[in-house]
This record gives structure tokens, sequence and C-alpha cells, in this order.
């Protein structure tokens, strides 16, 4: 899928367009941080047109900070993180890290030879649910849902509903587009593995649509797997290593914090995500402009260990296998569909909220 990018410069008598084709549309923090710094030298002081060639040529040419080894043990570790965070044992965390290793390495290996980007994810899925389903002695649902999650489109996810938000709704069609084909090709993947799968090794996955993945450990450990789980996704978005830390603590806070409103103030998941997505994301936005920084570098990831990766996997499985459902599952999926759309909504919301009304009033 490709995107136009339209530039227009105006000197105050006469305006230069110019578009161009955007062939790559993958997420990429270090070149976000460059090009801030890089506006804030341009407000600072005077930089010719060949200096700035120069500067974009550099950012450019500049290879990606961490290894292909090191996104995919950062892959495993969020997998892993997640698989704890919705009540995995120990054995089910490392289980589940395994598998989503392999499938990142299987998906990196083909985008590496030009394999279109959609049968890539479509395959890394097959893979990752694959190892998933034969890797443990004693069949594990657990591993199964999480081991592919690395592959839930959250940024575009977030980057739509955003855009549809501030009105700009063609590119918002665009990324509600590309996230559909990312979830089409995922859920091909592992249905696929699963009925490839289940033909050599039975397991009734009606246990499955019904699983209870509430978690069993301290908040403070499930912190911790918040903290992983965010760092984790950074890194395959090239984000610069300083910021790390700062992610990690703000992906710990919102873990503790939802947690925290969940079990010990009562309210329910979607009120829950709502406020933490409002005092998390707008505490990163108050970081970031304290370092003149991109919002986004530390708003989005301490926010994407709250999407509803494990509730997207059931939802979709379930249309896959509505024909063999009972009634009660019938029902528990459809609100499982709603809680999609409310708890996306509270995330997007919620981060975006102060910086909505302050456009409104400015606007006005």
């Amino acid at each position: 899928m490709k995107q136009i990018i339209f530039l227009e410069v105006f000197d105050g008598e006469k305006s230069v367009f110019a578009f161009r084709k955007c062939k790559k549309t993958a997420v990429d923090f270090y070149i976000i941080y460059s090009l801030t710094k890089v506006s804030w030298q341009i407000l600072k002081e005077s930089v010719t047109l060949e200096e700035l060639r120069s500067i974009f040529e550099y950012i450019s040419a500049k290879p990606k900070i961490y290894s292909h080894w090191k996104i995919i043990l950062a892959v495993g570790c969020a997998c892993g993180a997640f698989c704890c965070l919705f009540g995995g044992n120990i054995y089910e965390i490392i289980c589940t890290a395994f598998c989503a290793m392999s499938g990142k390495f299987f998906q990196i290996k083909l985008l590496q030879h030009k394999v279109n980007e959609y049968f890539a994810i479509t395959f890394a899925a097959f893979i990752s649910t694959t190892c998933a389903y034969f890797y443990p002695p004693v069949p594990s649902l657990k591993p199964m849902i999480a081991c592919s999650l690395f592959l839930v489109p959250g940024v575009p996810i977030i980057n739509a509903v955003v855009d549809a938000i501030n009105k700009f709704f063609l590119k918002s069609l665009v990324e509600f587009f590309r996230t559909f084909c990312i979830v089409l090709s995922m859920t091909v993947g592992i249905i696929f593995s699963v009925e490839f799968s289940s033909r050599l090794r039975y397991l009734y996955f009606g246990d499955f649509l019904l699983m209870d993945t509430a978690p069993d450990l301290n908040i403070f450990w499930l912190s911790l797997a918040g903290a992983i789980c965010a760092i984790g996704f950074a890194i395959p978005m090239n984000i610069p290593k300083k910021f790390l830390l700062t992610v990690g603590i703000l992906g710990a806070s919102t873990i503790f914090l939802r947690n925290l409103l969940c079990l010990n103030v009562g309210l329910n998941l979607e009120s829950s995500t709502f406020v933490t997505a409002f005092f998390i994301g707008h505490l990163a936005i108050v970081i970031s402009q304290r370092l003149n920084l991109v919002s986004s570098i530390l708003v989005v990831p301490p926010l994407l260990p709250m999407l509803p990766g494990v509730i997207i996997y059931r939802f979709l499985f379930a249309c896959e296998k509505i024909e063999e459902m009972d009634v009660e599952e019938l029902t528990f999926i459809f609100d499982k569909g709603i809680d999609i759309l409310q708890i996306i909504f509270s995330i997007v919301i919620g981060a975006n909220l102060l910086r909505l009304i302050g456009q409104k009033k400015f606007d006005n």
C-alpha cells in the first residue's frame, strides 16, 4: 500500500507544489526524533538548503539502531509479558516468547527478500501459532493467544482514530484499511495454523473463547510485565536508546494504574482504561514538551499494553468458527466485539482529550 505526501512551499508571493510516493509505512521513532531536532535547529538558526539536504541524507542513510536479533528478542519478551498480563504461568510465558521469536524471525527474513508485507504477516502468524500448538508437551491455549500479538496493528489503529477525530478523514480511511488488511492477514495465518494443527492434535476451542484471562500475580509483577511489554514493542519502532527507560516507567505506570482502578476502586475495564490513558498519555506529552520531542515517541509505546489484542484475537477466531458455537459462546463473543471498540476509543480519546479540547478552543 503506497501513500502520497503532498508538500506546499509559500514565500508570500507564489506557491510551489510537490508530490512524492511513500512506499514504506513502518514507524521509525529515530527518524521522527531526528526530524524534530532539525526543526528546532531551523527555528534557532538559519540553515541553507544544501545543509538541510545533507542532514536528510545522513538521517535516511543511518542504519537501524537495533539489529534484527535484538528486535526478535524484544518481540519475544513483549509477547511473553503479554502472556503474563492475562494469567500465564512461567512455563507458558517462556513458550510464548519462543514462539513469538520464531514468527518474527520468518517475518523479517521474508521482508528482506521483498515478499509482500501482508503475506509475511500471514506466514509469521502461521509459524507462531503452529509452534505454540506443538511446543508444549501438554497443550496450552494461552501461548497460542499471545504468541502472535506482536502482529496486532496497534499504531495504525491509534493513528486511524486520531485522524478521524481531527477530521483528516481521507488519511483515517487509509489507516483503517491498512489496519483491516493487517488484521485479516494475521487472522488467515492463525486459521490456517489451527486447521492444519488440529488434524494432528485436538483441542476444544470453546474453552479458548470462554477461558479466564485474569492474572493471579500481584500488581507489582504485572507492572514489571507492562514495562517489558512497552519496551519490547518500542524497540522494533527504532526508538532511541536513551528513551527506553522512560518508556518502561510509563508502561509500568500504565498497567499499575489500570489494575489499581479495576481491582481496588471497582471501575470497569473501559472506564479504568480511559482514566489511565488520560493520565499516562498527558504525562508523556508533558515530558515530551520538556525534552522538545514529538509526543508520539513517549505516548504510543506505554499505551500499547492496554490494546485489546486478546479480545481481537478471540473475536476474529470466533467469526471463523461461528457455525460451531452455541448460544452462550455467541453472546460472549458479541459482547467482546463491543468491548474492542470501547477500549480502543477509551485509549485514543483519553490520551488526546486535553489536546482535542484545546484545539477546539483555539479554533473558536
